[in-house]
C-alpha cells in the first residue's frame, strides 16, 4: 500500500505478508510490517515493527512488538523501541518503551522520544541516559538529563534539565 501526497510525490509505503481488515471497527491490522518513508521520492526511512496497524481511516498507523527505525542517508542511525505512533497528516512520530538510539559513536536511552521528520531532530524526554563510546578512542563520556534533542543532518546533541542539573561523567 503506497500512499501520495497531493502534489504526487511518495510519502510512504507499507508492506506486510499478512493483513486484516476488522470491518465493525475499520482497522487494518499487519504483521511483520514495513514502512518505507519516501523525501523527494527517494527512500529516507525504513521502520519495521512485529505487528501494526492502521486506524482513523488510515491516518494513524500504530506499531508494536520490536519497532526499528534505520536512517538510510546515515546508516549509522538505529533506532529501537517498543511502540510507536505516526498520524501521516504530520511530521512527527512517537516511540515509546525502551528506546534507544545506537549509532558507531553514542548510545541514547529514553522511555519515550518524538523524531520530527521534517526536521530531522530526535527529541528523546525524561529519563534520558546518554553514552558516548568511539570505538577508538579511550574516552567514555555519560550524560544524565531530562530530555535531549538529536539533530540527525548536524549530528549534534542539546541537553535540557528544567528542575535538576544535568549530570555528566567523562572517563580518559
Amino acid at each position: 500500500m503506497t500512499h501520495y501526497k497531493i502534489n504526487g510525490e511518495k510519502l510512504y509505503a507499507i508492506s506486510s505478508p499478512k493483513s486484516e481488515f476488522i470491518k465493525d471497527i475499520q482497522i487494518y491490522k499487519l504483521d511483520k510490517t514495513k514502512i518505507l518513508f519516501f523525501e523527494e521520492n527517494k527512500e529516507n526511512y525504513i521502520i519495521n515493527s512485529k505487528e501494526s496497524s492502521l486506524l482513523n481511516n488510515n491516518n494513524d498507523i500504530k506499531l508494536e512488538g520490536d519497532v526499528r527505525l534505520y536512517d538510510l542517508k546515515n546508516n549509522e542511525n538505529k533506532i529501537n523501541a517498543n511502540k510507536a505512533f505516526w498520524n501521516i497528516n504530520k511530521d512527527e512520530f512517537t516511540l515509546t518503551g525502551n528506546v534507544i538510539l545506537k549509532n558507531n559513536s553514542i548510545n541514547i536511552i529514553s522511555s519515550k522520544a518524538v523524531f520530527d521528520k521534517k526536521e530531522n531532530i530526535i527529541k528523546f524526554f525524561k529519563p534520558v541516559k546518554y553514552k558516548y563510546g568511539n570505538n577508538s578512542s579511550t574516552l567514555n563520556y555519560k550524560v544524565k538529563a531530562d530530555n535531549a534533542y538529536y539533530d540527525l543532518n548536524k549530528k549534534t546533541f542539546l541537553f535540557e534539565s528544567k528542575n535538576e542539573r544535568i549530570k555528566s561523567n567523562i572517563n580518559f
